[in-house]
C-alpha cells in the first residue's frame, strides 16, 4: 500500500465558543476534510493531501459574522500520522468503573470492567467525538446479547467491538473508506473479537439481511436519505440509533424515521451534537 500524506489544517478562532467550532467543523467536513481535533485556540482539521484543494479555503476566514479565523495547513507525513495525534491528543476515556477506551500504549486499567483498546488512523471513531461518546452510552444501557447488530459507518470498529463484547450475536460493520476497514479490522484483532463481519460498501451493500440493532453516526442528510434502507432492514421490536447531526437538526431525523413507520423514542445532546433512538 503507497503511503497517504495528510493535511493539516489549523484553525484559531475568535471567540473560541463550541458553537463556532461545531459551526467550521460541518463547512470543512463538506469539503471534504474527515477529520477533527479540538485544541485551545480552535480546531485542527484534516484531509488526505490527495483529496486537498487549496482553492477550497479561498473566503474560510469570512466564513461566518459572529467569529474571526486564522488558519494556515501543513503536510503530515503518513508515517508519522498516527503517532502525530494519539501520542499528543488520545487520552484514555472513561466511563466510570464500566469500560475505558484506550490506545495500546496507554497502561492498563486493572478495576474497568471491560477495556476496549484503539489504535485509530483518524480522530474519529475514539470515542473523543461526542456522537461517539452518546452511543457508546447508549450501547452500554442496551441488551446486545446474542442481538445481531448492524454499525453502518464503523470508523473505528469501536461501536461494533463493544456489542460483541456484549455477547451480540452475527455483527456487522459497514465503512465505504478502505482506511476505516483495515484499521476496524486491525482493532477487532487487538480487543480479541473476531466474528465481526467487516465490509467496505454503503448502505447499498445490504441485501436480504435483518437486524436487532442498528447504529449510523454519519451527517444528517445521509441519516435521512438511509432512514427508508434502516427501518426496511430493522426487525420488528429492534433499536435504531442515529447520530452525526446537531441537536437543532434532530426533528428532521425525527420525521424521517417516522415516516418510515418507526417510533421515535428520544433525542439526546452532547457539545451540540445529538443521538436520537427509534425503536420498531
Amino acid at each position: 500500500m503507497s503511503n497517504l500524506d495528510y493535511i493539516e489544517l489549523v484553525c484559531k478562532i475568535s471567540p473560541n465558543l463550541q458553537k463556532h467550532k461545531d459551526f467550521l467543523t460541518a463547512k470543512l467536513t463538506e469539503i471534504g476534510f474527515e477529520s477533527f481535533m479540538e485544541t485551545e485556540n480552535g480546531i485542527n482539521a484534516y484531509v488526505a493531501k490527495e483529496q486537498f484543494n487549496k482553492d477550497d479555503l479561498l473566503g474560510l476566514e469570512n466564513i461566518s459574522k459572529d467569529f474571526k479565523i486564522k488558519y494556515h495547513h501543513k503536510v503530515i507525513k503518513d508515517e508519522n500520522w498516527n503517532e502525530t495525534w494519539t501520542e499528543n491528543y488520545f487520552e484514555p476515556i472513561i466511563f466510570g468503573n464500566d469500560l475505558v477506551v484506550r490506545a495500546s500504549f496507554h497502561p492498563k486499567f486493572p478495576n474497568a470492567k471491560k477495556e476496549i483498546i484503539i489504535d485509530p488512523k483518524t480522530a474519529f471513531g475514539t470515542g473523543y467525538h461526542g456522537t461517539t461518546y452518546m452511543l457508546i452510552e447508549e450501547i452500554m444501557k442496551l441488551d446486545t446479547a446474542n442481538k445481531s447488530v448492524l454499525d453502518m459507518g464503523t470508523g473505528t470498529g469501536i461501536l461494533a467491538i463493544l456489542s460483541k463484547m456484549q455477547n451480540s450475536a452475527y455483527t456487522f460493520a459497514v465503512d465505504n473508506d478502505p482506511k476505516s476497514v483495515t484499521n476496524t479490522n486491525e482493532n477487532i484483532i487487538i480487543n480479541k473479537t473476531p466474528d465481526i463481519e467487516v465490509a467496505l460498501g454503503d448502505i447499498t451493500i445490504l441485501k436480504d439481511e435483518t437486524f436487532d440493532i442498528i447504529y449510523e453516526n454519519i451527517w444528517k442528510n445521509i441519516v435521512i436519505n438511509d432512514m427508508p434502507i434502516l427501518a426496511k432492514h430493522l426487525n420488528s421490536g429492534g433499536t435504531l440509533l442515529t447520530s452525526g447531526f446537531y441537536y437543532k437538526e434532530f426533528n428532521e431525523v425525527k420525521e424521517a424515521g417516522e415516516k418510515q413507520g418507526l417510533k421515535f423514542e428520544y433525542a439526546k445532546e452532547r457539545d451540540g451534537w445529538a443521538i436520537v433512538r427509534f425503536t420498531k
